[in-house]
């Protein structure tokens, strides 16, 4: 029977303490296998604090993944992580030619300052919208103050967008008919992370668990527990 040499052994070390500085992540959908990740401790820690963001940048690196396939042709999203650990995608997966814009890019500066300006001028449009509001005519609708609405977007009790140049902007269909928050938003957060530009896709996008209907509408109807039930599960569906 060989022996082990100590280059073995030096080798089989290694690989069991790169073992505990790791784990996996678990991608698992109804009707499919789940598939598991391995990665580093940190990564897995920073994932768990930003599940519904990181569900938002497989489901578009899927989405990207089944375009190029069908098309032959190259798939670009974008992904902007700040500072501050917030992480949202600038610039959703679309058909394009990745030759061609490479090459613009390169006459007319780097992919990185492109994606930038292009998730800027996402960000602004968004926030030119007639329905996105100040914090001060936010407090003169709520019938309080600049104050407490600030106070009351670091609860996460409010949704309050910031831009690149406008500051914080607060999308007015967040209030019902007597001036009062959506009761779900902190439940929303604590489902789907701390990031607001999440919370505000997730509000504005149309589900099928819904009828079609944007989660907005359905908080309209009073189905709160149904919108707080399809964040939920957009949540824990995605990571095991």
């Amino acid at each position: 029977m060989p022996r082990a040499t100590t280059s073995s052994f030096t080798t089989q070390s290694r690989r069991l303490e790169a073992k505990t500085r790791s784990g996996a992540v678990v991608l698992s959908a109804r009707g499919v296998q789940p598939v598991s990740i391995p990665v580093g401790r940190t990564a897995l820690t920073a994932v768990a604090r930003q599940v519904g963001t990181a569900r938002s940048v497989i489901e578009n690196l899927g989405h990207a993944l089944t375009e190029t396939q069908k098309t032959g042709r190259g798939v670009r999203f974008s992904v902007e992580v700040t500072p501050e650990g917030t992480v949202r995608i600038v610039h959703p997966p679309e058909n394009q030619d990745i030759a061609g814009t490479q090459a613009a890019e390169r006459t007319s500066g780097s992919g990185l300052a492109r994606a930038k300006a292009r998730g800027e001028a996402l960000a602004a449009s968004i926030l030119a919208h007639e329905d996105m509001v100040t914090a001060e005519e936010l407090a003169r609708r709520m019938g309080t103050t600049r104050v407490t609405v600030n106070a009351r977007r670091h609860a996460r009790q409010l949704i309050g967008l910031e831009g690149p140049t406008r500051g914080y902007r607060y999308p007015a269909w967040q209030l019902d008919r007597d001036g009062r928050p959506f009761a779900i938003i902190p439940n929303l957060f604590t489902a789907l992370g701390d990031s607001p530009w999440t919370i505000y896709r997730f509000l504005t996008q149309k589900h099928p668990e819904l009828e079609g209907r944007t989660a907005i509408a359905a908080l309209e109807k009073g189905e709160d527990k149904r919108v707080l039930s399809v964040a939920v599960s957009i949540a824990e569906g995605t990571f095991a």
